[in-house]
């Protein structure tokens, strides 16, 4: 069965849809494009825009069906050819997310934001805990006050670099200022080790000097010892002794008594 045979099956309500979404993908020249896309979606296909996926009675009842597909996302990533959309899923899942968000402020459907702005805007105001801007003249507001915010930190960035800076100058010139003392201080001391170093080895000399004195002195000493004990005479040698006379008897008391007396 030809091309032309299957569309004369295919019911015009289904064909007329597929012409009106190919047609709303539009071109990149037109920023808010999605906007007129989602809007024709919106009226084709609301099942497709319903919280979770679609019944797959609501599919065949729709031009998706219709068409042929048993799956949105079938229908969309299909050729332009085999009556699909051409496009990818990852594309339409944030044109939804996007949709969303101007569903819930239709303010938004009047600027020419793509689906990215949208989406950007309502993740700032969820990371801030911030309100939605109610219209442009808000979002307008917020933008500045979040121009003059990152201003500010940026200033007082630079204001805390440029302090960081300077307390990292002062101390490294305090280090430097450390470094010469200490230079200085060691300088003082290998002078003063210069110093002790020479006066050391003057001790060392004087005393080795006093070592030779006192070694010459004893020489000195012990020659003349020597010559003083050579002069001197030779003493005489000793006389034996003579042998002792043998002592008279002790006289007897009686001999002692007529003594006294003169008694012969």
């Amino acid at each position: 069965m030809s091309g032309t045979q299957l569309s004369m099956l295919i019911p015009k309500s289904a064909l007329d849809a597929h012409a009106e979404l190919l047609a709303a993908l539009g071109t990149e020249t037109n920023p808010a494009q999605w906007m007129v896309f989602m809007g024709a979606v919106t009226r084709r296909l609301p099942d497709v825009l319903s919280s979770g996926r679609p019944t797959k009675e609501a599919i065949q009842r729709s031009a998706i069906g219709q068409l042929g597909f048993t799956s949105w996302q079938a229908m969309v990533e299909a050729p332009v050819d085999a009556s699909g959309l051409g496009w990818n899923f990852s594309g339409w899942k944030a044109w939804r997310r996007a949709w969303t968000v101007v569903q819930a402020y239709p303010w938004l459907r009047d600027q020419p934001f793509t689906s990215s702005e949208v989406n950007a805007i309502a993740l700032e105001c969820k990371a801030q805990n911030a309100p939605f801007p109610q219209s442009l003249d808000d979002l307008n507001a917020m933008r500045e006050a979040r121009a003059d915010a990152k201003a500010k930190a940026k200033a007082e960035s630079h204001q805390g670099l440029t302090e960081r800076a300077e307390r990292a100058e002062k101390g490294l010139a305090d280090a430097v200022a450390s470094v010469s003392a200490l230079s200085a201080q060691v300088k003082h001391l290998e002078a003063q080790l210069a110093t002790a170093i020479g006066q050391v080895a003057e001790q060392a000399e004087a005393i080795g000097t006093l070592r030779a004195e006192k070694a010459q002195v004893i020489q000195d000493r012990d020659m003349w010892k020597r010559r003083a004990q050579a002069a001197q005479p030779k003493p005489a040698e000793p006389k034996p002794a003579e042998p002792a006379k043998p002592s008279a008897p002790r006289a007897g008391i009686w001999e002692r008594i007529k003594a006294f007396f003169g008694v012969k």
